[in-house]
Order: structure tokens, then sequence, then C-alpha cells
């Protein structure tokens, strides 16, 4: 899961930097801290178009001849608040330390309105996360797309005896990384489990035209979608894109690929799709729910269907009987002893929040969309998440 944490942390920050840049204005921002988290952070950011500008790097150590990047690193007893309209608290690590060493250094202001103070990651899982490069991001750097397949995934596939090239597990999104084996059974088995679902309800997969994988990563599940007719296109999106490039070039013939972002939008027309399905993607989408909602209606056609995965009240039971589970050691301002009563409840922000929806909140706030047709909990992701499945509404 590390990758696709350094992933989700790198387009997370990006997309926070722009919305800085576009509330700030031509105010600028200072940045508390000059470690290595701000080395990467200033090479994340420099091409986001519209950020904020940096007036000055603050830090305890600071002697006054320093810099990152060309940006002066300056002792906070030599900088003055009123000079900032905002400061940015650069650790993953230890964002509460500078975090109150930020709020000191604010208090000292001249003006009566003090900087805001901005802590990336309050909400999220206590760090460090990894850090990788940002591909294709960084003015610093090149991208290029390879043109052949990777000869040892297609190895990979023939010791299994299986039709399609195998990811390396750097690239399965943290979906069984020792086994290749049991990386393609879980596929096979959530396959399997979705085609349940759907017949249970009437939805005949293999009527269906055009099919999505909304989070498709690199084709775990929607390889096994192969069985369907020759006139079915199967079709896979991601916001990362080192999956996408990868499965343009390990899938051929009816797969079809496209890149996304983590704004509620689909670069698709409308009535695109008879059916989609996403695996653990509402379990990570903490805002904007009702725009994603309604974008799935707009994608599908008449008739069609979508199924999604969420943590329910049944995950949160899981949550509360196994303490040294993935999801509960991602939740830890949670109190899984307590009944889940809410609606919805979510642990942190953007893509590596940890989301749990109650059945009856989905019902009455997912109805204007779509009709809930049914609700299956403890079937996907190894019997962690309920299915939903829903049909739009006309």
């Amino acid at each position: 899961m590390h990758d696709l944490a350094a992933l989700f942390r790198t387009r997370f920050v990006r997309e926070l930097w722009r919305r800085l840049g576009r509330d700030l204005g031509d105010r600028p921002i200072a940045i508390f801290g000059a470690g290595r988290h701000t080395s990467w952070l200033l090479d994340t950011i420099a091409d986001v178009e519209g950020g904020p500008r940096i007036a000055f790097i603050l830090d305890d150590a600071a002697d006054g001849n320093q810099s990152i990047s060309s940006i002066k690193i300056l002792n906070p007893a030599d900088a003055r608040p009123a000079d900032v309209a905002a400061v940015f608290v650069s650790s993953d690590a230890g964002e509460a330390i500078l975090t109150e060493r930020a709020r000191e250094w604010i208090s000292t202001s001249e003006r009566e309105t003090t900087p805001l103070v901005i802590e990336p990651y309050r909400g999220l899982p206590p760090g460090p996360y990894p850090i990788i490069e940002a591909t294709g991001h960084s003015a610093t750097q090149d991208r290029s797309l390879p043109g052949c397949m990777d000869e040892e995934a297609i190895d990979r596939a023939n010791s299994l005896g299986v039709s399609f090239p195998v990811p390396t597990s750097s690239n399965r999104a943290g979906y069984s990384p020792e086994t290749d084996a049991e990386y393609i059974e879980t596929g096979k088995k959530e396959r399997e489990l979705i085609g349940r679902v759907c017949a249970s309800h009437g939805v005949e997969l293999e009527s269906m035209r055009d099919i999505l994988d909304w989070g498709c990563s690199t084709g775990r599940v929607l390889r096994h979608f192969d069985d369907l007719p020759d006139c079915a296109r199967l079709w896979g999106c991601d916001i990362d894109e080192n999956s996408i490039d990868w499965a343009q070039r390990h899938f051929e013939g009816r797969f079809r690929f496209f890149s996304t972002t983590i704004d509620p939008h689909l670069p698709v027309s409308n009535s695109s799709f008879d059916f989609v399905y996403g695996i653990s993607i509402f379990t990570h989408i903490s805002h904007n729910i009702d725009t994603w909602l309604m974008e799935l209606r707009r994608i599908i056609r008449p008739g069609g269907a979508v199924l999604v995965t969420v943590h329910d009240e049944h995950t949160w039971n899981f949550c509360r009987d196994n303490p040294d589970s993935y999801i509960t050691k991602h939740c830890p301002r949670f109190n899984f002893d307590e009944p889940f009563t809410d609606d919805f409840k979510a642990h942190g922000q953007g893509p590596a929040s940890q989301s749990f929806w109650h059945s009856k909140g989905i019902r009455r706030r997912w109805s204007h969309a779509f009709e809930v047709c049914g609700i299956e909990p403890m079937r996907f992701c190894g019997g962690v998440q309920a299915g939903v499945l829903l049909r739009p509404r006309m």
C-alpha cells in the first residue's frame, strides 16, 4: 500500500496547493519546516499553475544563509507574521510540533488578523508517509511512456497459465503483493461476487455492451470479465497514471483504459456505460459524495446498473472485534466500541480517508440519484465490505 499512499499524498498536496492559490490570490505564504518533506513539497508543486507565492521558509535552525529551491530559509525570530497570509506546516511525521511552533510565531503578529495555519495532513492517519517522486509533474523531471510490454509480466502470466500479463507487486495497489497466484485469485473472486450479486437482482451482465471498472488499477478484477460475449467492451479508469499506462500496454482488443482525477468528473459522454462497478472506491471518498453519485448517474445508460462496495455498520463491528486490522489501525481517532448510528463517518479526508456508510444512510441519502436495489454486507474485499447495487432513477 506504500506506493498507493504516496500517490494519494502527491495528488492531494498538488490539489490543495492549487486551491490555496485560488483562495489567497496575491497574498504570499510561508512554509514552516526546512526538512526533507519541504524539498519534496517544492518539487511536487513546482509546476502547479496558480499556486500561492512563497515568501520564505521558516526553520528554528536557520542562520539566514540557507535556501531551498532559491527560497530563503529564515529563523522565525527574523521573520514577521505580518508579511504573509498563511503558514503551511511542512512535515508528515512531526506536524503537531511544527504546528505548535507556527502558532507561537503568528501570535507575535502586529496585525489584528493573524495568518492562517495550514495543516495539510490534519485528520489523516499518522505519518510518516512514504515519499515518491512526482512522476510527470516536476519541472525538473521528464516523462516517457514505454512502447512495449514487460517481459517479466508476460513470464509471470505464463507461469500461472493465465491469459493476460501480471503486474509487479509494486503495481497492484496493495493487493496481494507477495503472491502472483493470490493476486489473480482475489480478482477472480471479486468478479464472481459481482456476477452473483447482479444475477440475484436481475442484472444480466451477459447483455451489457460497455462495462466500466471505476478505479481499475492494473486490471486485477477487469481481466476476469473477459468471459463475457465478444461484443462487450471492457473499460477501466484510475487516478494512478502509472497503472493506466501499464494496463494500456498489456491489455488489447476489447479493453480500453483512461486516466481520471480525484475530482468528481469522468471524461466520458452521458449514458456511456451499461454497467459500472467500483471496488473499494467509496471507502475512500470523504467529500463530494453527492457529486460523485450524480456523475455515476450521468454516465449510466437507461436500464443500466452500478455496483459499489462500502464499509458499513458490519465493517464497523468488524473493526471493533479486530483492533489489529488494517482498517482499524488507520482510524486511530474512532472509538469502534461505540455503536455506529450516524449515516456516514469518515476518518481523515481525501483518498487516504477511511469512510463508513450505515445502510440506512445509503438508502436515505443516495435515493435522489439511484434506486438502492440491495445491500450485501461483508461480501467483498476479503469479506469486510458490503456490495451496494444501484439502478438509475428515471
